[in-house]
């Protein structure tokens, strides 16, 4: 019941950031490019497989392959730009994914019979490293987006003075809401991250 209710919780977190980081791109073009919402879209998708695999070693490879592709293509062309800090984050974010999939998928593969495989981590030998590692990875990426999020913002798309009171106003509840949705995107992704390491370690 427990393990059931993590999965859940993965999986609807996951969605939900991807669901945000979409809906804030249609809101606020400019604040999230397309690496940040394919790399989004690429990790929710990931962790339902993850999920609905159960453990399948050839769903397992595919997702770890598709979260470093995406993690290399969400930070194609992001180099100085306002927003290269949040695309870089989505994509680390992939690259955790892809390591939990693989410590899962080396788990699944030096698994001993289940005469032998005993309790706890018995039989995991070498692969408990990449367990730690997957959880090292949140714990960076964890800190890297708290530190984003307090140190000050410079303001980017300044509202023209031509732009007239009423065009000022919308915008700025443009910018009030894409700011909403970023910041529970970045809660959400954090759950289901965390949720993530802590059934990789706990198998």
């Amino acid at each position: 019941m427990l393990h059931a209710a993590a999965l859940l919780l993965m999986i609807g977190s996951a969605i939900t950031a991807a669901a945000c980081c979409l809906v804030a791109g249609g809101v606020v073009p400019g604040a999230v490019p397309w690496q940040a919402r394919q790399s989004a879209v690429v990790m929710a998708l990931g962790m339902v497989a993850l999920c609905a695999g159960d453990g399948d070693a050839r769903v397992l490879l595919l997702v770890a392959v598709a979260g470093i592709a995406s993690a290399m293509l969400g930070v194609v062309g992001t180099r100085g730009r306002a927003h290269a800090d949040a695309c870089f984050h989505r994509a680390l974010g992939c690259v955790v994914m892809a390591v939990c999939a693989l410590a899962l998928l080396g788990a699944r593969v030096g698994t001993p019979a289940p005469a032998a495989a005993g309790i706890g981590h018995a039989g995991h030998g070498a692969l408990v490293p990449m367990s730690l590692a997957a959880a090292a990875g949140v714990v960076v990426l964890l800190g890297l987006m708290l530190v984003a999020r307090v140190r000050p913002r410079v303001r980017h798309g300044a509202v023209p003075e031509r732009a007239g009171r009423a065009g000022a106003a919308v915008l700025r509840r443009g910018a009030l809401s894409g700011r909403i949705l970023l910041e529970a995107e970045g809660v959400a992704m954090a759950i289901s991250l965390i949720v993530m390491a802590a059934m990789v370690l706990v198998p």
